[in-house]
């Protein structure tokens, strides 16, 4: 759109996750991306422009990381700025056959990412490196190495501070035992977590109850 439009809630999306994204005229000027949203505008008068963009892997990788930022706090607002601008510079140079999307190291990206989502959505599943990097289509050392790039940490550590931190959670939230606690985020036994736990937070896990 050329003009400012509040288009909250014009959206329906009746199956699936969705990211709308806004730009001010001023944040794609700050952008140096005047002159190429300009150009989408076939007529001097026209009001709105469509550019379709499919999504290949590189945009779904990062839509993924948008969902689910990889850091917290203000890395995490920094990081979901960069993908917005980088999602408006495809959809602008791709609509003038500029950018090529589809890449090897964008695919294994995005299964990087779809092993971690998976972890993140069974963290009672006795998870390996090897089950991990056969999901990835990886060897050991390479997944090892890919994940540690693309997520700061071994996915090992990954995995146990995500249990830790859903442990914690529900300890907090819902009355269980410590045993079952520990339980629900693969942990088989107490003794094992309790000592992670306290490596993690700095106390015992039954103080959280």
């Amino acid at each position: 759109m050329r003009d400012t439009l509040d288009s909250r809630g014009s959206i329906r999306q009746s199956d699936g996750s969705a990211i709308g994204l806004a730009f001010s005229q001023a944040a794609i000027d700050g952008l140096g991306l005047r002159d190429e949203f300009l150009a989408l505008f076939n007529e001097e008068g026209a009001g709105a422009a469509v550019a379709s963009l499919k999504a290949p892997p590189r945009i779904q990788a990062v839509a993924a990381e948008m969902f689910s930022p990889p850091v917290g706090g203000g890395a995490a607002h920094l990081l979901l700025r960069a993908h917005a601008a980088e999602i408006l510079a495809h959809a602008l140079f791709n609509e003038r056959g500029q950018v090529e999307l589809d890449s090897v190291a964008d695919r294994k990206r995005l299964l990087l990412q779809h092993v971690k989502d998976q972890m993140d959505a069974d963290l009672s599943f006795p998870w390996s490196i090897s089950e991990l990097a056969r999901r990835a289509g990886l060897s050991r050392r390479s997944f090892n190495q890919k994940f540690q790039i693309a997520y700061g940490e071994s996915a090992i550590e990954y995995l146990r501070n995500r249990r830790l931190d859903a442990a914690r959670a529900i300890l907090t939230h819902q009355r269980v035992s410590v045993t079952e606690a520990a339980y629900r985020v693969g942990y088989a036994h107490s003794a094992n977590f309790a000592t992670a736990f306290r490596r993690r937070f700095g106390f015992s896990p039954s103080r959280c109850r």
